[in-house]
């Protein structure tokens, strides 16, 4: 066999393997369609994920549950997933072009409890527009006041500090601002079923069990126009049935000006005075000023830097101690607080001490 034959030979054994490979991979490649419905209703489940795992190959089901996926790998799994629902895996086959999938409801999460204006209910029944944040996820915010220890923790909420003073309140909007009345965009405050309009910066982080947030016009029929720029539901902690439980929370910090800026000294400020006089001099070609003549600008020396007077490093101490227990009949929560919070300007800080106590009974058989 010459060069030229084997050569032949090799070209065409290349071209015979990569002409199987291809076959294969082709194979291997296919277009899966479906539909998606719910379990219990057979319902078509309108806007599911589906997804090829590990990849970004996927789509959502139309107004019919149904969906359509080409480039499928014959092996490999289908994520299948919606809000409210347990994800499903189905593993791919070759031989399967048309799946039927049923998601089933997520029940741990739709039996999660929230609080509304006129009393509790499952996620699953609340047709409103809600946000929730717990006592716990409150407990991980450093911040000594119920508006700060708020800020990042809902969606479409703001909440702004009127002043960088110690002590100072935030102003909290719901959907932007509102022109009802006035214009005053902040909502209605209930603490513990009672509307409130002071005293929601007076409270203690450490004593709130929920924050529940209503932000849509269905407030409006429970709390009427008051409830225009959306409702904050605060509920704070009570005692539970058990042993005595003490818990004592003691923090200290820090604060000091981040920026300062840098001004000029008496010398610098001399010197600028009389370099602007020779300039004017220049510019209207007559003579200039005599009231700094003979002046010599390093007479000033450096002079008085009034932003080191007026601004310093200010402490925060903030203590917070609570017990609870009880028994079948009695229930009972007492906490207290006490913050001292220094202001870096001269002359500002902020004290607060409190006290709070919840106590149930049942004095009567029902």
């Amino acid at each position: 066999m010459n060069k030229k034959t084997k050569l032949l030979s090799i070209l065409g054994l290349v071209t015979a393997i990569l002409f199987l490979f291809s076959s294969e991979v082709l194979a291997q490649s296919l277009s899966i369609s479906g539909k998606v419905i719910d379990k219990n209703s057979q319902e078509p489940v309108i806007g599911a994920s589906v997804l090829i795992e590990g990849t970004s190959n996927g789509t959502i089901t139309d107004l019919d549950g149904n969906f359509m996926l080409s480039n499928v790998p014959s092996k490999g799994n289908l994520v299948v997933s919606y809000i409210g629902y347990v994800s499903q895996e189905i593993p791919l086959k070759s031989s399967q072009t048309n799946v039927r999938i049923q998601l089933v409801e997520d029940t741990q999460a739709l039996d999660e409890v929230v609080v509304v204006g006129y009393g509790t209910m499952k996620k699953k029944d609340l047709l409103g527009a809600t946000s929730m944040v717990s006592g716990d996820q409150l407990a991980t915010n450093s911040s000594i006041s119920v508006g700060g220890a708020l800020q990042g923790k809902m969606s479409g909420i703001n909440i702004l500090s009127s002043s960088g003073f110690p002590g100072a309140e935030t102003s909290i909007s719901i959907r932007g601002v509102g022109t009802f009345g006035n214009g005053d965009a902040s909502p209605l405050v209930v603490i513990d079923g009672i509307p409130v309009d002071q005293g929601f910066e007076t409270l203690n982080p450490s004593d709130i069990e929920s924050v529940n947030v209503l932000k849509d016009a269905s407030s409006a029929a429970i709390y009427g126009s008051r409830a225009a720029n959306g409702v904050i539901l605060i509920t704070t902690k009570k005692g539970a049935e058990g042993k005595a439980k003490v818990s004592l929370n003691a923090t200290w910090g820090i604060q000091k000006p981040s920026h300062m800026m840098d001004l000029l000294s008496a010398e610098e400020f001399v010197s600028a005075i009389l370099e602007m006089r020779d300039n004017k001099k220049a510019i209207d070609g007559g003579n200039p000023t005599t009231k700094y003549d003979g002046l010599n600008p390093a007479d000033f020396g450096v002079g008085t830097n009034w932003g080191d007077h007026i601004y310093s490093s200010a402490p925060t101490l903030n203590i917070n101690a609570n017990i609870s227990g009880g028994t079948d009949k009695l229930h009972y929560y007492l906490s207290a607080e006490y913050l001292n919070q220094e202001g870096i300007a001269l002359n500002t800080g902020y004290q607060k001490a409190g006290f709070r106590s919840n106590i149930e009974a049942q004095v009567s058989k029902m």
